[in-house]
């Protein structure tokens, strides 16, 4: 992938876009509840500083997937949603989200196939051919085949991910343009399948630069479906060639990543510990939450996590009142340092997921047994600030970026 002006001023309006929301869903099924809609997530580079924009570092790339596995998110592989947006597939779970990786770069191997494999996540690769063994920086076909044979999707990007569109190829006459056009379409998806020994069927626009003339060469060079860099969310009967994704770049903070895949926003109150605190933990360690508009939502779908956790924690959630609580038992050995709570749940009636966090620290132990800094506690003093809303987290879901 050559970075060029466009390409940033192509994906700064992908991220800058306003999110929809959750509720914009293709109608309702016949029980007259929304259907559900899925986020594609598309990265392209883990940990690689030598990329000027396009990465997002081994932590933020292990904190997203560790949201996503701990808060209620379905990860489903690419071809499931295919079918549902075609109808070949009845229905989606909730909250589903749809993995993707552009290009062909090394960190693929090397960052994202090891993330996956741990959290049995499916993810696709759109690999363009001519980078592949091209840079130290880039995958080898060695390192493709093993991927495939794991069961990770690999499907196009184009022979050498150049724009599509007859506007960029001014020196071609149309006739010289349909062939170069057809050349990159069926060349990519030729060698791939020779090399994976598998079907290639999806094809992701490289800069996500395409036109009505580019989605019909895309599909009669015999692909299924194509990707674009517009920001949206795909739903049942959405256009299989126009399928909508997030672009993730590391300028997206923790609470824009949030948001952009759709939640809503959540008020607590009575957080303990105390958002924005040091606490130095009791044992066990609880951690809890009031759901200020409880009657709103609905009780089988609330969750609470502690994601410096790593791990998912059973809890307990009173619907009388909203009250929702997770008790770390090892607090002190497990955790140390800022720690973020989540509490998720489904409005009634519209379908969307909402969400609030805050975070609190607990003090290394080392330190601990070194010093005696004062901590506030659960109860007494803490409890004032404890009643503060999400408002006061800087990361609370407020309304999106435009």
């Amino acid at each position: 992938m050559t970075l060029r002006p466009l390409l940033t001023s192509i994906l700064i309006g992908a991220i800058a876009a306003s999110p929809l929301q959750a509720t914009k869903t293709a109608g309702n099924d016949t029980a007259g509840r929304p259907r559900p809609a899925a986020t594609i997530l598309c990265y392209h580079i883990v940990e690689s500083p030598q990329d000027d924009r396009m990465y997002v570092s081994r932590e933020t790339f292990r904190q997203q997937m560790r949201y996503l596995t701990m808060t209620g998110y379905n990860v489903i592989p690419l071809r499931h949603l295919f079918e549902y947006v075609t109808g070949k597939r009845d229905s989606i779970p909730n909250n589903a989200v749809v993995i993707t990786i552009d290009d062909g770069w090394r960190s693929t191997y090397t960052e994202v196939f090891p993330e996956m494999q741990k959290r049995n996540f499916p993810f696709t690769v759109f690999i363009y051919p001519k980078i592949i063994g091209m840079t130290p920086l880039a995958l080898t076909w060695k390192q493709v085949r093993e991927m495939a044979e794991a069961g990770v999707d690999i499907q196009s990007h184009t022979l050498s991910h150049a724009y599509l569109t007859r506007k960029r190829h001014a020196s071609l006459d149309d006739e010289e343009y349909s062939a170069w056009l057809r050349r990159e379409l069926l060349e990519s998806k030729r060698i791939l399948e020779n090399e994976t020994g598998r079907k290639v069927e999806f094809l992701a626009y490289p800069y996500g630069d395409f036109d009505g003339r580019v989605a019909s060469g895309v599909a009669n060079a015999g692909y299924s479906a194509a990707l674009t860099c517009e920001y949206g969310r795909v739903m049942r009967g959405s256009d299989p060639l126009r399928m909508k994704r997030v672009v993730i770049d590391k300028r997206m903070d923790f609470a824009s990543f949030r948001r952009y895949l759709g939640a809503g926003r959540m008020e607590l109150e009575a957080m303990s510990p105390p958002p924005g605190e040091t606490f130095e933990p009791e044992q066990p360690l609880v951690i809890s939450a009031r759901i200020r508009s409880h009657d709103a939502i609905d009780p089988k779908s609330v969750g609470i996590a502690l994601l410096g956790s790593g791990r998912t924690i059973p809890y307990s959630y009173d619907a009388r009142d909203g009250s929702i609580s997770i008790v770390v038992r090892d607090a002190q050995q497990a955790l140390e340092g800022t720690q973020r709570a989540i509490v998720w749940a489904t409005e009634r009636g519209s379908g969307r997921r909402v969400e609030a966090s805050w975070t609190f620290r607990i003090p290394d132990a080392n330190a601990l047994r070194e010093s005696s800094p004062t901590v506030a506690s659960a109860g007494g003093g803490g409890r004032a600030a404890s009643l503060m809303r999400t408002a006061v987290d800087s990361h609370s879901l407020q309304r999106a970026p435009r």
